[in-house]
């Protein structure tokens, strides 16, 4: 794990900044003011001097206007290149001398639902001594203050710069369906979400936590009984055509077969009108709205029928693959084993898929 100086207080980062002499190459100018926090080779770990009393660390990514990597392009960046302000209000680290003279730091998690991993080596290793990152095996981080005994939730972030909502807004107009452009654009928002976390340093060294800590939600899925009673013939419908039809198929399944499906899946939306589909590339239906799998379902001459059957076989061919290579039974025990497991994957497949399930953030 790389090096980077511990700096406790707001005053050891403005010093570490002043003592810090800038790289000047062929990359980089005395204007961008790259002034490493630790190792020079590792540049992109740096301090970001905002104003006299606002200091970021930041290891680069989409809000940092000299090691801007992530999500946008080029066109957007020009357009809406990072603001100090961004920088001051999206970095992983905040160090801020205020008016009467207290001093904070203000840690903000990765942006987006999945791991962060660059973000919380950085943030681990940034931190003042009193203040520790932890990482769990649930998906969730916390900020543990050892002064206090205090273990605090990190929540993952929604906050972006301008430059990557005006991308996605963009990126919609050409790829409404999909998917992963239409979770972007509805997943970053502007301004500050309130997900970090806000520690004042005390005289002393120890700090305290500003305000309330953040609640630890988990995820409850629940089934909605009387709405899959509904379809119950319709599921039973679906799952007998692609038993029926899987074993003449079952040579023909690949990747290349999902992405041939879901696009033209894609062209049948657009011709027929056909609001609720989302492509994604390795999926064929498991972004699209619930509404849209309950309307297939009740239609079988619906123009998307083939395509949901297509992808029921895949989830039929994951399970038998798995028994293939796991189930060393033989003969009629072996035949019962596997057509449990297709109707037990099927249906939690088709539930999900068809939104019989509702799932909520609830407190831990």
């Amino acid at each position: 794990m790389a090096y980077i100086n511990k700096l406790n207080s707001f005053d050891e980062v403005a010093q570490w900044y002043a003592k810090t002499k800038p790289l000047v190459s062929k990359n980089h100018t005395l204007e961008q003011d790259v002034r490493p926090i630790g190792n020079r080779a590792r540049k992109w770990e740096r301090i970001v001097r905002v104003d006299a009393n606002t200091y970021a660390l930041t290891y680069g990514g989409y809000a940092d206007p000299v090691f801007l990597w992530g999500p946008g392009d080029k066109t957007s960046r020009d357009q809406y290149p990072v603001t100090a302000a961004e920088v001051a209000r999206l970095s992983p680290i905040v160090w801020r001398k205020h008016k009467d003279g207290t001093e904070t730091i203000t840690i903000r998690n990765g942006a987006g639902t999945w791991q962060h991993n660059q973000t919380y080596s950085f943030i681990s290793r940034a931190l003042p001594r009193e203040l520790w990152f932890r990482q769990t095996r649930i998906g969730k981080q916390f900020i543990y203050n050892r002064s206090q005994g205090q273990t605090v939730h990190l929540p993952k972030t929604t906050s972006a710069p301008r430059h990557v909502i005006e991308y996605y807004k963009a990126q919609l107009k050409t790829q409404p369906n999909h998917h992963w452009v239409k979770r972007y654009a509805k997943e970053f928002t502007p301004g500050d979400d309130g997900l970090s976390v806000t520690f004042k340093r005390e005289a002393n060294g120890t700090f305290t936590l500003v305000g309330e800590p953040h609640k630890v939600m988990v995820k409850r899925t629940r089934m909605k009984k009387e709405l899959k009673a509904s379809f119950k013939a319709d599921i039973a419908g679906l799952l007998e055509s692609a038993t029926t039809f899987y074993p003449m198929m079952r040579d023909q399944f690949s990747w290349s077969l999902r992405n041939d499906t879901s696009k033209a899946l894609d062209e049948i939306s657009k011709a027929h009108n056909i609001k609720g589909f989302a492509m994604s590339h390795g999926n064929i239906f498991n972004y699209c709205d619930p509404e849209l799998i309950q309307a297939i379902l009740k239609d079988p001459e619906h123009p998307m029928r083939h395509g949901l059957n297509i992808a029921a076989m895949f989830e039929i061919n994951t399970v038998v693959l798995g028994l293939r290579n796991y189930d060393y039974s033989e003969g009629e025990e072996r035949d019962n084993a596997r057509d449990k497991a297709i109707r037990s994957h099927f249906n939690r497949w088709i539930s999900k898929l068809a939104g019989f399930t509702v799932t909520t953030l609830e407190e831990k």
